[in-house]
């Protein structure tokens, strides 16, 4: 009886087992899941913020470039030729640099935050799917397990029937003696 009752435990046992790596892996996975979709919006939110940057820092060109011209009108030249264009020039090219570094790198840093979420979500189903595998791999064993149990309930009922009667054969022997008269 002892090994059937741990046989059957064993079943509930490996089915428990089973049960938990299942959650497990949909915790797993809704977890990557969860971290890829925070890295996309904060890297969404990131965009936002450096769009709204590289605008202040055209309407900052815009007004840099209103400040020399009206420095250079001042002198009497014309704004249009010369040095005085060149200063003008050098000057929109420093903001138009600055914003393309600035759309680059947002660009840049986008794409990568983009990648890691997908490693994220990559993960995340790779340890669903491993989880998964455990999980019926235990099931297999409980399934294994309960199906063995009556056959080891019999098992131990054949030897204990055989141990009884090696115990008991002598008294109904037939080689006993007896006389007739």
């Amino acid at each position: 009886m002892g090994t059937f009752a741990n046989m059957s435990a064993a079943a509930a046992n490996y089915t428990t087992q089973a049960a938990a790596a299942r959650a497990n892996a949909r915790v797993a996975r809704a977890q990557a899941q969860a971290n890829a979709y925070k890295l996309e919006a904060d890297a969404s939110a990131q965009g936002a913020i450096a769009g709204d940057n590289m605008m202040t820092m055209r309407r900052n060109q815009a007004l840099q470039m209103a400040a020399v011209r009206n420095q250079q009108g001042g002198s009497g030249f014309a704004a249009s030729s010369g040095s005085k264009l060149s200063v003008e020039s050098s000057v929109a090219e420093v903001f138009e640099k600055a914003i393309a570094d600035q759309m680059r790198s947002n660009a840049i840093a986008d794409q990568n935050a983009r990648a890691q979420a997908n490693a994220l979500r990559r993960s995340g189903e790779t340890q669903f799917n491993l989880g998964m595998v455990q999980a019926n791999a235990l099931s297999s064993l409980a399934s294994a397990s309960s199906q063995a149990a009556p056959w080891m309930l019999l098992g131990e009922g054949l030897t204990w029937g055989g141990n009884q009667l090696m115990t008991y054969a002598p008294l109904f022997s037939s080689n006993q003696n007896t006389t007739r008269k």
